[in-house]
């Protein structure tokens, strides 16, 4: 097989270790010395020329290949057959709508957020119970992992040149999830964004990190329950007071107890457009953006009345509603990762490509 990169020698493991460490191959964290034998296993697997381009990654505008993905997969740990869903991944970041060059640039604390959902999800053991977006399994923990390094090591985007993040996030190292198909009580994400019920699809979002929200779903009726979690949207801190998309990860007790009252995702997404919202006395001294911007609050209310309501969701288009974690305690703990505000970057889906047996 050709291959095009560099190869490089070591004495040992620690060698090749400490190697990946004074080349700025590797964020900070650890990462498995990429020996030949292991990028060609997963380029067998493919079955696609190692040549091949995926994408541009910016902002060091580096070609991101079969080969560099496959490189990078195995400095993550990824097993052969997670990389398809990280190739997935890279296409649906390079894709214009999604503004890869400001997310890896900005000094907002946003991160491409990887939400995998469609059979592919058992089959390859996904956490999607308690834990999902932390520490458990292989497959959440190193394709998230992948997708950093390919954006560190092929888009450049180190701290403070070019990352201008003030404060960053844990999602910098990985930020993956999956959604739990025993639990979701409503379509799956592929088949409410147009895919078949038998695609895993990828879902790439640039949100902050997850805020935990306790809603009492364990002893209070749905109305309060999507009371506590518009309140908890509509924060004065919160980048969405400017718009952008955000997610939302219910916990199952959280579904449970919204489907049992009869509503759907859609009705949810509906009362949550309804309900997150801030008088104007409380936002009017909030400065985020110039008032000059179009999704500035001063276009979605009226700033001359008190009372005027300013809405935090800016349509039910802009949210993703996806289903995992435990059953939990009565508190029914939920995660919301709030977008970049203004709609500087949108979530893009792509279908994953398996190879043919």
């Amino acid at each position: 097989m050709q291959l095009a990169a560099k190869i490089f020698e070591a004495a040992d493991l620690e060698a090749a270790t400490e190697l990946c460490f004074e080349n700025k191959w590797t964020d900070g964290m650890p990462v498995i010395p990429p020996t030949r034998g292991a990028v060609e296993s997963i380029i067998n697997y493919l079955k696609r020329d190692p040549a091949e381009v995926i994408g541009v990654i910016q902002p060091r505008d580096g070609v991101a290949t079969i080969e560099t993905i496959a490189i990078n997969c195995v400095m993550a740990g990824c097993k052969p057959e997670y990389v398809p869903i990280v190739i997935a991944a890279i296409e649906a970041m390079v894709d214009d709508e999604f503004n890869l060059n400001g997310v890896q640039t900005t000094t907002h604390g946003c991160a491409p957020l990887t939400i995998i959902s469609g059979p592919a999800v058992k089959r390859l053991g996904f956490n999607t119970k308690e834990c999902a977006f932390g520490h458990g399994d292989r497959a959440t923990a190193t394709i998230g992992r992948a997708i950093r390094l390919i954006l560190w090591n092929i888009g450049g985007g180190f701290p403070g040149e070019p990352c201008k993040t003030t404060q960053g996030h844990p999602g910098y190292y990985s930020f993956c999830i999956a959604e739990d198909p025993d639990t979701n009580l409503w379509e799956p994400l592929q088949v409410e964004r147009g895919f078949k019920a038998e695609d895993t699809v990828v879902t790439i979002a640039a949100v902050e990190g997850p805020r935990l929200i306790g809603n009492g779903a364990g002893y209070g009726p749905a109305t309060d329950v999507l009371t506590v979690l518009a309140d908890s949207i509509a924060t004065l801190g919160s980048p969405q007071i400017s718009g952008g998309d955000m997610v939302l990860v219910l916990a199952p007790m959280v579904v449970k107890n919204l489907y049992d009252a009869g509503y759907s995702k859609a009705d949810v997404k509906r009362e949550l457009v309804r309900l997150a919202t801030r008088p104007v006395r409380d936002v009017k001294n909030r400065h985020s953006i110039a008032e000059s911007h179009p999704a500035h609050w001063k276009h979605f209310a009226d700033a001359n009345d008190d009372e005027s309501r300013v809405p935090f969701i800016r349509g039910v288009e802009r949210i993703i509603i996806t289903v995992a974690g435990g059953w939990g305690s009565g508190s029914a703990f939920s995660s919301l990762c709030p977008g970049w505000g203004a709609r500087r970057a949108k979530p893009v889906h792509r279908r994953v490509e398996f190879p043919s047996a």
